[in-house]
């Protein structure tokens, strides 16, 4: 099966690219206006200020999302100054804010993982752990 894969980079020059299969886009619009199968937050949600910002996202035909190599807390969330970058910070959701905010959007935590400590860029406090998490509908 050939699959349509669109990437979110707020950061790209250009507003709209397309090649063959897949499309690049810098519009937050796109992001509640495109319908999803699967969702993949490759280490990035830390850099949310809230879980919130997610409901920019069309959740609403989505069957999976993917968090992989993400600083999570056990505990409570906190922000930390990112350990490689002078002027980067990370806000370290907990694991119970993550799993109710997919909850409400249907989605459940079916599989979850942890890496190597070593991956953490931010400070580690409150049992903090870099995570991969696997949500299902």
């Amino acid at each position: 099966k050939k699959f349509q894969i669109s990437i979110y980079d707020p950061f790209n020059k250009k507003k709209y690219l397309k090649k063959k299969n897949i499309e690049v886009f810098r519009e937050e619009l796109f992001l509640k206006k495109k319908k999803w199968d699967m969702v993949n937050f490759g280490s990035s949600i830390q850099y949310l200020n809230s879980l919130s910002d997610l409901n920019n996202v069309n959740f609403k035909n989505v069957s999976a999302v993917l968090i992989t190599h993400t600083p999570i807390s056990i505990s409570k969330k906190y922000i930390s100054k990112q350990e490689n970058s002078k002027n980067l910070y990370q806000n370290i959701h907990s694991i119970k804010d993550v799993i109710k905010f997919f909850k409400k959007k249907k989605l459940n935590l079916e599989f979850k993982s942890r890496n190597e400590d070593k991956y953490i860029s931010a400070k580690k406090k409150y049992k903090t752990f870099s995570l991969n998490m696997l949500f299902l509908r």
